[in-house]
C-alpha cells in the first residue's frame, strides 16, 4: 500500500514539471533535399534543379553557384526557380557545386555535384561531301556546339579544325589512299570528348563532278546511294552492277480485259524512275525509255494496258540483250502489230485490189534500224553527186511488207478465222502460212526464196537488215543521242558501231559483251565510256557542244532525284512533262517520237550561228509556252504544298545550314557542285545573284532559302542543258 502512494506522488510530480516548464514539444529540424543529386551539363545546354524544404510550411530557398547567389559568368549562373545555366566555356574548375538554401533557416542547405563538359558537337553538312583518294583539301563542317580545340576524325585518322563560328568548321584533311566511306566525326575538347553522330563520307576514285555526269546520262538522275557506288567503285563497276540487276518492270499491272486507258501504268513509270526501292535497275529503266522513243508505240492508238505492258516488257527485257533479238520481239509483238498494221496483214491479191499493208515495213526501215540514206560507218551520211544516197527504193519496201504477210493474234488455231480480231496482247503473234506471200522477195539485194513460210521470211528479212552496214552507226547515233549527247562526232559514232558490231568493249580491264554482233550491254558500255562521253568530267576538258536539251521527263526526274525525292506518281506529276512540251509519257503523237532526232536548232536561235548546224533533238519540244511551263512547274515542285502531296522533295540537309547568313554560301556552292558539276563560275554573276535572292529570305526561314536557292539553280539555263 505505501509503495502504490508513492509511484503515484511520482506521477504527480512529472505532470506538474511537463505542465508548468514547457510550452510544448521541440522544433522540427528544417532540412533541404536537392534533385538531381549529381548531374554532368555541357555548355549550351541547361539543367533544371529542384528543391524540397522539410520542416518548415515556407518552401522558398535561395540558389547559388559556388557560394554565390544566382551565380556568374565564370561557373554558370542558376534562376530563382532552379534553372541552371553552365557558362559560354568549361572553367578549369569544371566541377562546381549548385545548392539551396532554405529561406526560414540559413542553416539548412543541400548541394548537387555538377560536373562541367563541352558540348557533343553535331555535325550536319560537310563540304565537298567527296574526297578524291590520297588527295589532301580543305574542308567545311556545318553543323552546331563546335568549340575552339574541336578535331575531326575521318575513320580512325583524326585532324586539327579551325572555329569560324560555333557552326562552322573547317579542317584540312588527307584522305586514304583506298576507297571506300568513312565516318566523318567532330569531338570537342576534353573535358568529356564525346564524339558527334558520324556522316558518311566517300573517299572516291571518280570525282563527283565526273559521277554526277554519267549518272545523268545513264540513270534518270544522280542519287545519294548511286553516287556513292560510282565514286567509290568506278563507273564499270556501276555499269557491271546494274547489268545483273533484276528489272522493275514485273511492277507494271496488267489490268482485265476490256480497260482503255493507261493511267495505272503511268505511276509505276515515275515510281521506277524515282523511287529507290523500285528503281534499282535504273539503268535498264533508262534504256527502255530511250528504246520507246526509237521503237515507238503509242496510247494513240494502242490504250489497252493488255498491250501496252507486254510491249514495255519487251523492251526491258531485251534492253541489255541483243538487238536481232530486240528487231523481232517488237515485230512480233502484237502491240506493234496494232499500232503498224502488222497484224493480219494478208498476202497480195492483186485481183481484189489487196496489197500488203507497208506501214510496219517502211518504218522498221527508216525509224528502228538502217535510216532512209546509206551511212559511212561513222554515221555521216554518203553523198554522191551532192545529194543523199537512198539505203532502200520502194521496191525494197513492197517486198518487206510482204515478207510480213501471215501474222495474227495467238493462239494459232484461229488461223481458221483469219484475220483474227481476237485481240491478245500477251502473246507474241503467231504465224498463218495460209494467208503468207510465199513468192520470192528481194530486200536489199538480198533474195528470200519462193515457198518460204512466214517464220522463214521473218528470220530471212531481219537478218539481212541486221546484217546491213548502216544498222551500226544508225543505232549508236540514236543512242549517244537519247543517252549523252545531240552532235556525236564521227569517231565517237565509229567507236560505239565498232562495239556493237563486235559485241563486245573493254574498259580499265574490264569487258562488256559476249561478242555476238548486236549484243546490247556493249553497245551501253560503249556510249557510256568513250572519251567523248567522259570529256567533260574535268572541267578543263568540257566541250560547248557537248550534251543536250533536257528532255521534259528526264528534266522532272533529275531534279527530284536530287532532292531525295519520293512519289506515289498520281498522274500529277505525269501531266508537267505534257505542260513542259508535249512529252506526255507513252503518248507520243506520231511514229517519229515526241521529237525528230533530226531537228536542228535554227541559225536564228543563235546569237552567233555556228559554222555548221548543231542538232538539238529536245528542242523541236522547246518554245516560248514550254520555257515558262518548265520555270513556273518547278516552282511547284519545290514551293507548292498540293504537289507535295504526291510527290515530295527533301532539301533538310540544305535547310540545316541555310539559317546562318555565313554558311549560305557553302550551301549555293554544294548546289553549283551537285547540279551544275562545280560550272557555276563559268556565268559571270550568277553565284552572287542566287545569294543576293537567297539572303532577301529571312533566316527564320531556312527551308525557304534552300528551297530558293534550289529553284534558281534548276530553272537556269545552265541546268537545263544536260552537259
Amino acid at each position: 500500500m505505501p509503495s502504490r502512494w508513492l509511484s503515484f506522488g511520482l506521477t504527480l510530480v512529472v505532470f506538474f514539471i511537463w505542465g508548468c516548464g514547457s510550452a510544448g514539444p521541440p522544433p522540427q529540424q528544417i532540412t533541404v533535399n536537392v534533385t538531381p543529386a549529381t548531374a554532368t551539363v555541357r555548355t549550351g545546354d541547361t539543367q533544371q534543379f529542384n528543391a524540397s524544404v522539410n520542416g518548415t510550411a515556407n518552401q522558398s530557398v535561395n540558389w547559388s553557384v559556388n557560394g554565390i547567389l544566382g551565380g556568374d559568368s565564370t561557373n554558370g549562373t542558376i534562376s530563382v526557380v532552379g534553372l541552371y545555366t553552365p557558362p559560354a566555356q568549361v572553367p578549369a574548375q569544371n566541377k562546381i557545386l549548385v545548392t539551396a538554401t532554405s529561406v526560414a533557416d540559413s542553416s539548412a542547405n543541400q548541394s548537387a555535384n555538377v560536373t562541367l563538359a563541352n558540348p557533343i558537337a553535331l555535325v550536319s553538312f560537310v563540304y565537298p561531301p567527296t574526297l578524291s583518294s590520297n588527295a589532301t583539301l580543305t574542308i567545311s563542317v556545318i553543323g552546331g556546339k563546335f568549340v575552339s580545340g574541336a578535331q575531326v576524325l575521318l575513320g580512325a585518322a583524326q585532324f586539327p579544325a579551325t572555329l569560324v563560328d560555333s557552326s562552322h568548321l573547317t579542317a584540312t584533311v588527307t584522305a586514304p589512299a583506298a576507297p571506300g566511306v568513312l565516318n566523318l566525326t567532330v569531338v570537342n575538347p576534353m573535358p568529356d570528348g564525346t564524339p558527334s553522330a558520324a556522316m558518311a563520307v566517300p573517299v572516291t576514285i571518280v570525282n563527283q563532278r565526273a559521277a554526277v555526269r554519267f549518272l545523268e546520262q545513264s540513270t534518270f538522275g544522280p542519287n545519294d546511294a548511286q553516287l556513292a557506288a560510282v565514286e567509290t567503285g568506278g563507273m564499270e563497276s556501276f555499269l557491271t552492277a546494274q547489268f545483273q540487276a533484276p528489272t522493275s518492270d514485273v511492277n507494271y499491272p496488267i489490268p482485265p480485259p476490256g480497260m482503255n486507258t493507261l493511267d495505272l501504268l503511268y505511276p509505276v513509270f515515275f515510281q521506277n524512275a524515282l523511287n529507290a526501292q523500285a528503281g534499282s535497275d535504273q539503268l535498264r529503266q533508262r534504256v527502255m525509255f530511250a528504246l520507246n522513243q526509237i521503237w515507238v508505240v503509242s496510247n494513240n492508238k494502242v490504250g489497252q494496258p493488255e498491250f501496252y505492258v507486254p510491249y514495255l516488257r519487251v523492251l526491258t527485257g531485251d534492253a541489255f540483250g541483243n538487238y536481232r533479238k530486240l528487231m523481232e520481239d517488237v515485230t512480233l509483238n502484237p502491240a506493234m502489230g496494232r499500232y503498224l498494221d502488222m497484224v493480219n496483214n494478208a498476202k497480195p491479191d492483186l485481183a481484189n485490189g489487196i496489197h500488203a499493208n507497208e506501214n510496219y515495213a517502211r518504218e522498221f526501215m527508216q525509224l528502228f534500224t538502217i535510216g532512209p540514206n546509206l551511212l559511212n560507218p561513222d554515221g555521216t551520211p554518203q553523198i554522191q553527186n551532192g545529194a543523199f544516197v537512198p539505203t532502200y527504193a520502194q521496191a525494197d519496201i513492197q517486198a518487206l511488207a510482204r515478207a510480213f504477210t501471215g501474222w495474227t493474234y495467238a493462239p494459232a488455231t484461229n488461223c481458221a478465222q483469219y484475220p483474227n480480231y481476237n485481240s491478245n496482247g500477251g502473246s507474241p503473234m503467231v504465224p498463218c502460212d495460209a494467208y503468207h506471200d510465199t513468192a520470192a522477195k528481194t530486200i536489199l539485194g538480198a533474195t528470200l526464196p519462193a515457198g518460204q513460210s512466214a517464220q522463214q521470211d521473218l528470220t530471212l528479212a531481219l537478218d539481212t537488215i541486221f546484217k546491213h552496214s548502216n544498222l551500226p552507226p544508225f543505232v549508236a547515233r540514236r543512242m549517244i543521242q537519247h543517252l549523252v549527247t545531240s552532235n556525236p562526232s564521227p569517231l565517237y559514232v565509229t567507236n560505239v558501231a565498232n562495239a556493237f558490231k563486235n559485241g563486245t568493249f573493254m574498259s580499265k580491264g574490264v569487258t562488256f559483251g559476249d561478242g555476238t554482233p548486236g549484243n546490247m550491254q556493249a553497245l551501253i558500255a560503249a556510249v557510256l565510256l568513250d572519251p567523248e562521253a567522259r570529256r567533260g568530267d574535268v572541267l578543263a576538258t568540257e566541250n560547248p557542244v557537248d550534251g543536250h536539251l533536257r528532255e521534259p521527263v528526264l528534266f522532272l526526274t533529275n531534279v527530284i532525284r536530287a532532292f531525295h525525292g519520293t512519289t506515289d506518281a498520281t498522274n500529277t506529276i505525269v501531266y508537267f512533262g505534257q505542260d513542259m512540251g508535249g512529252e506526255f509519257v507513252f503518248n507520243s503523237g506520231s511514229v517519229f517520237n515526241f521529237f525528230s532526232p533530226l531537228y536542228d536548232i535554227p541559225a536564228a536561235d543563235f546569237t552567233t550561228p555556228p559554222a555548221s548546224p548543231l542538232s538539238g533533238p529536245e528542242f523541236q519540244l522547246f518554245t516560248s509556252a514550254s520555257s515558262l511551263a518548265r520555270v513556273n512547274d518547278i516552282e511547284n515542285v519545290m514551293f507548292s504544298q498540293v504537289f507535295s502531296n504526291s510527290t515530295q522533295i527533301d532539301l533538310s540537309a540544305y535547310a540545316a545550314i541555310a539559317g546562318n547568313d555565313s554558311d549560305l554560301g557553302t550551301m549555293v556552292d554544294a548546289m553549283d557542285l551537285q547540279l551544275l558539276h562545280g560550272t557555276m563560275s563559268d556565268f559571270p554573276g550568277m553565284r552572287a545573284a542566287i545569294l543576293t535572292a537567297v539572303s532577301a529570305v529571312p533566316n527564320s526561314d531556312p527551308m525557304g532559302r534552300a528551297r530558293t536557292a534550289a529553284y534558281l539553280v534548276v530553272s537556269s539555263t545552265q541546268y537545263q542543258i544536260q552537259r
